[in-house]
């Protein structure tokens, strides 16, 4: 195989939210273990009931800290991955027309110029994920003559 042949590497942008969401996650989860536990063994209120909220207070750590995990923005040269926490929306670079940024972050413009929401994404980082779309920065300001 020859250097011509050999498939162009895919670069790639992974933007997450802050570790911070999940050392706090972990926090809670120390602070929550041991109330939940009791609730499970001791059974203080009526032991159905008791059992189930121990249960669900040990997951509600471990689903903020999977969240923090899954959730943000992959950017590929194919296009803009939004992922949540248990979906994934994939928007291929010829579906989006701009970016706009304000108070809410940065928003992706797409050809019918509806705005979908890159969170975390931040400003200072679209030029890196227009760099790996192989677009353009532009601005649309108006020009001063």
């Amino acid at each position: 195989m020859t250097s011509a042949d050999s498939p162009l590497p895919t670069r790639r942008l992974r933007v997450r939210r802050s570790a911070a969401i999940t050392g706090a996650a972990f926090v809670a989860w120390l602070t929550v273990a041991p109330l939940s536990l009791s609730l499970i063994v001791e059974q203080p209120l009526w032991s159905p009931v008791s059992v189930v909220l121990g249960v669900v207070l040990l997951f509600v750590p471990l689903g903020i800290s999977m969240w923090a995990w899954r959730a943000g923005v992959d950017v590929t040269t194919d296009g803009i991955a939004v992922r949540g926490m248990f979906s994934t929306r994939e928007i291929p670079w010829q579906q989006i027309d701009g970016f706009a940024t304000g108070n809410e972050g940065v928003q992706a413009i797409l050809a019918d110029q509806s705005q979908v929401r890159l969170d975390p994404l931040r400003p200072e980082n679209l030029p890196q994920v227009l760099e790996i779309g192989g677009q353009e920065l532009r601005t649309d300001a108006p020009d001063e003559r």
